[in-house]
């Protein structure tokens, strides 16, 4: 009988009759980790190797790290979680710079986050958070004019929250690829009657790239903001946030939506990405934000093998230890996949968001709510946890 990690091994644990304190040291064992570790010197590939075999985990280098024949190497780690991180302790106090690496190995085997505090509301992240979807614009790829009148976007909000919603995201600007920039009075205009209307009663995220507008929302109490250019184009959006402790999204996007999608090119898609996450995120937090959440930003500046690669490395962006938020919901990579047209992408969307949350993503932002809630619900209920 396959054991699902450790999370069902403690389950089965109890189960038998084994002591709390029993529980604790062995359950841990029974969650098996593969790291990758790039650019080490040979000398440091080999430290690694040697640290891992003595402690009965593995770790695959390139075959000339093992004589120098090669200046420097890559490391795959494998093994029990306790393992891993007796050898991030170990390396802590080893030569060739591996003491800088056995702290990161430490920040990603630590505890991850448990609650996304969001101007004095907290939310639970012992399960994914579903956000719903509302674009007031008359230019969204998906739903574009459907909820640009302002009592349909208010009905909309109300709607999405009776489906489940843990959080309604409102942007009053398309950021489709190719779309154009949008003013702050206007985009202020089309967010501000909903945030107003419904923010008593719902976590409202303010989708902008733009300062004004995320203090005016956070005002009429809206408590996260959701920022694609991730404070480059407007960096006041971080200290707005922090003044009113609201939760901040930082997502990566290659160039602007109106040139993201002209020829997208990287050398490694998930280390550039995970890279850029980890300095905007370290950022904000010097900026005074608290509650960061991260997001690779699936369909902004890539290709359809870029989009897939982020989503089969989630847990590379988990790793940084913020919570993450996967929005693949009826994307065009599902089209460039599929050959889908937009309405028909529900299926592919959901089977996105049950894989994402599998492999770590804290937060899925979605269209079809209600769908979404029960595919999760269902997994969850499969998994035990």
């Amino acid at each position: 009988m396959h054991i699902g990690g450790s999370a069902e091994a403690a389950r089965l644990m109890e189960a038998v009759g084994v002591n709390a304190d029993g529980v604790r040291i062995m359950a841990p064992k029974a969650e098996f980790r593969t790291i990758l570790v790039k650019g080490l010197s040979a000398g440091a590939a080999n430290v690694v190797k040697q640290q891992m075999l003595s402690l009965g985990g593995e770790a695959a280098v390139a075959s000339g790290a093992v004589n120098c024949s090669v200046d420097e190497s890559d490391a795959l780690l494998a093994g029990t979680e306790k393992q891993m991180l007796r050898l991030a302790e170990s390396l802590t106090r080893q030569p060739f710079g591996l003491s800088a690496l056995g702290e990161e190995l430490k920040t990603i085997l630590g505890p991850k986050p448990e609650k996304l505090v969001c101007a004095g509301r907290e939310l639970s992240l012992k399960r994914p958070l579903v956000m719903g979807i509302l674009n007031v614009t008359p230019d969204s790829f998906s739903d574009g004019g459907d909820f640009f009148d302002t009592e349909k976007a208010i009905g909309r909000a109300k709607h999405i929250l009776a489906e489940g919603a843990d959080i309604i995201d409102v942007g009053g600007e398309s950021t489709r690829p190719g779309s154009a920039y949008v003013d702050e009075e206007e985009e202020l205009r089309r967010v501000m009657p909903v945030v107003e209307a419904v923010a008593a009663d719902a976590v409202i995220s303010v989708d902008t790239r733009k300062s004004i507008v995320a203090r005016k929302a956070l005002d009429a109490g809206a408590a996260m903001v959701n920022d694609i250019s991730a404070g480059r184009d407007d960096p006041g959006v971080a200290a707005t946030a922090a003044e009113f402790g609201a939760a901040l999204i930082l997502m990566h996007m290659l160039g602007t939506p109106a040139d993201m999608q002209v020829d997208p090119r990287y050398d490694d898609v998930v280390g550039e990405v995970r890279d850029f996450l980890a300095e905007r995120a370290e950022w904000a937090r010097s900026e005074g934000v608290e509650s960061v959440v991260v997001d690779p930003g699936i369909g902004f500046g890539k290709t359809l093998e870029h989009n897939l690669e982020l989503l089969r490395n989630t847990p590379a962006i988990t790793d940084l230890g913020y919570p993450v938020l996967v929005g693949h919901s009826r994307k065009s990579f599902i089209e460039m996949l599929l050959g889908l047209p937009v309405e028909e992408r529900l299926a592919p969307s959901l089977a996105v968001a049950v894989e994402a949350a599998r492999r770590g993503a804290n937060v899925l932002r979605v269209h079809d709510v209600k769908e979404t809630v029960e595919a999760l619900a269902m997994a969850r209920a499969l998994r035990r946890v």
